[in-house]
């Protein structure tokens, strides 16, 4: 999977997370406002709404029945008394029941006093419910609406103009409890007063003001009783302030949009703080590895191809087992493309480190190794010009030998320092030909063998039991095996047996040796046979050090693809490897 759909994935999820999370959120806010608007209703109609959600709250402890407590303060709040009874009329339950209430009804009886059809001092609500398995039937009752002090204050008052007379206790108890008293007429215009506040009080009521202002006594801060005179047509007006309410002052905030604003409220702050979270975590998760990365391209900019890494050195991608961060997964092929690309200017730096330690190589190499033969060519070169001497015609050619023969030298060197440039510059051999190893060798071996100073000592040949195609570039692999001749036969004794062989793995790689029975070298010497001039030859002679010679194999045979390693000991001989890996170009 690309980036681009891990990205779409990854979003997706959490946009799908935070849609999950505020869908509970919204739930749980749901639930509460409903509970509390539940509880509103409750307090302003128990008997038709708090009863149901008093059976609801009902739970079983040991064998008992436990009622909600914040209900039953409802209950006592509002001066009514609660009975539950059982199929048989008998109370089991009781709470604030009044003296004057039975503890057990016949089934004419409470259907008698429920229905209005028997005189009872309370107005009663009946709710039959089921619940677990178990019915339960509730009583609740309250004083009648009609308060009894209304009826006192109309039977014994009188108008008096503006002004409502009561009997001096009438209006003690009216100015105790902070009420007032009105009669209005057949269209709600106040006829008289007793007791009213100067201000916030109606004079005049429509159908909607008496009706609202008796059922939702919160929304306005009173309580408000009424009695109608059928044969005058006037209405008894009692109203009551609720405790910590001025006369008709409205609470700032009626309950029902209290309880929604502060459920708005919830959802909007918990919204707030889930984005908040979520923003975080998001810009964290997604963000982070973005500024990560910008910060290895400003490395790579500086010329430091590393991966920005903590303290520790740990890269910040990865954990402490070496495995690829959670969050940094996504951008797993992004990274790794850095990754690739950090190492391959890491290459590209060290091998143009290489290239120019080479070219300054060559350049002194040339310079160093050219000086001497120029200076023999040089001198000469002055005695042959001087007008002092008459030099014979054997002396010349004498001369002419020596500068030939420096000349030859110098082109030698010329074309083995520009061969190991070659090789050590990565461009590899001009061109290849597929060739059998066995028969190529043995030509190699034997053109070389013609050599002069070898007569004296002896080359053995020893191929594989089958055809070994490979792919070579003659002129370099000739020189390999000119350099190997000489290297084992001009550095030892006379007698020496030089054995080369040639063998194949089973993998497909092919190994070719050459082995000879000489005096070997010690371990400094082998360690570093492929330097340069480590035993700083002169031009007369090549027998006392390799020279260019064994550097020029080792560049020679790494441009090929090969590595070469030599294995002696001083008195036990010498035996160098040359070795190819299975490859494409090995075809056994």
């Amino acid at each position: 999977m690309n980036v681009k759909w891990r990205l779409t994935f990854r979003i997706i999820a959490w946009f799908l997370l935070v849609g999950f999370i505020l869908s509970v959120i919204a739930g749980g806010i749901l639930y509460w406002t409903y509970h509390q608007l539940m509880r509103i209703e409750a307090d302003r109609d128990f008997g038709n709404v708090g009863l149901s959600r008093l059976v609801d709250t009902i739970r079983t402890e040991g064998g008992d029945l436990k009622f909600d407590s914040e209900m039953l303060e409802i209950v006592h709040r509002k001066g009514g008394w609660l009975q539950r009874i059982d199929e048989s009329g008998h109370v089991t339950d009781a709470f604030y029941t009044p003296p004057d209430v039975p503890d057990s009804y016949g089934p004419g009886e409470l259907n008698a006093y429920w229905m209005r059809e028997a005189p009872f001092p309370y107005d009663i609500y009946l709710w039959i419910q089921e619940k677990n398995g178990v019915t339960h039937t509730l009583l609740y009752g309250v004083k009648k609406q009609a308060d009894p002090l209304l009826k006192q204050l109309a039977d014994r008052g009188s108008i008096a103009g503006r002004t409502i007379e009561l009997p001096e206790n009438l209006g003690e108890k009216l100015r105790e409890s902070g009420s007032w008293l009105q009669i209005l007429d057949a269209d709600g215009d106040e006829l008289a007063s007793s007791n009213k506040p100067s201000t916030g009080a109606l004079e005049r009521f429509s159908i909607q003001d008496i009706a609202l202002r008796s059922f939702y006594p919160d929304r306005y801060g009173t309580r408000q009783f009424t009695q109608y005179d059928q044969a005058t047509e006037r209405t008894w007006v009692l109203t009551s302030p609720l405790a910590g309410n001025l006369p008709e002052a409205s609470p700032f905030i009626d309950p029902v949009s209290k309880v929604l604003a502060v459920g708005i409220g919830l959802l909007l702050l918990a919204s707030m703080l889930v984005f908040t979270i979520v923003s975080y975590l998001f810009g964290h998760s997604f963000g982070a590895p973005i500024i990560h990365m910008i910060k290895w391209l400003r490395l790579l900019r500086e010329g430091s191809y590393v991966e920005p890494a903590m303290p520790d050195g740990t890269p910040r991608s990865l954990n402490r087992h070496g495995r690829r961060k959670r969050k940094y997964r996504i951008y797993g092929d992004v990274i790794h493309s850095l990754d690739s690309l950090s190492e391959t200017l890491r290459i590209n730096k060290r091998k143009q480190a290489e290239y120019e330690r080479n070219r300054e190589e060559w350049i002194a190499g040339v310079s160093h190794d050219l000086k001497t033969p120029l200076s023999s060519i040089k001198g000469y070169a002055h005695m042959l010009e001087a007008e002092t001497y008459e030099w014979a015609a054997d002396e010349v050619r004498s001369f002419a030998k020596v500068i030939l023969d420096k000349s030859t030298y110098m082109e030698g060197l010329i074309n083995d320092l520009t061969l190991t440039y070659q090789a050590r510059s990565g461009s590899g051999a001009p061109s290849l030909e597929e060739v059998d190893l066995n028969t190529y060798i043995a030509e190699a071996v034997r053109e070389s063998s013609f050599h002069p100073q070898y007569r004296k000592k002896r080359i053995r040949f020893v191929p594989w039991n089958r055809a070994v195609i490979y792919s070579v570039y003659k002129p370099w692999f000739q020189r390999i095996v000119d350099n190997l001749v000489a290297n084992a036969l001009m550095h030892n004794r006379e007698g020496t047996i030089l054995t080369i062989s040639v063998s194949a793995a089973a993998g497909g790689g092919v190994t070719v040796a050459f082995a000879d029975d000489g005096e070997g070298m010690d371990e400094q010497t082998a360690s570093r046979l492929f330097e340069r001039y480590y035993r700083g030859l002169d031009t007369e002679s090549r027998a006392e050090g390799t020279g260019l010679g064994m550097a020029v194999t080792k560049a020679l045979t790494e441009g090929l693809g090969g590595t070469i390693e030599v294995e002696t000991a001083q008195g036990s001989g010498t035996v160098i490897r040359l070795k190819w890996d299975s490859s494409d170009q090995l075809k056994p």
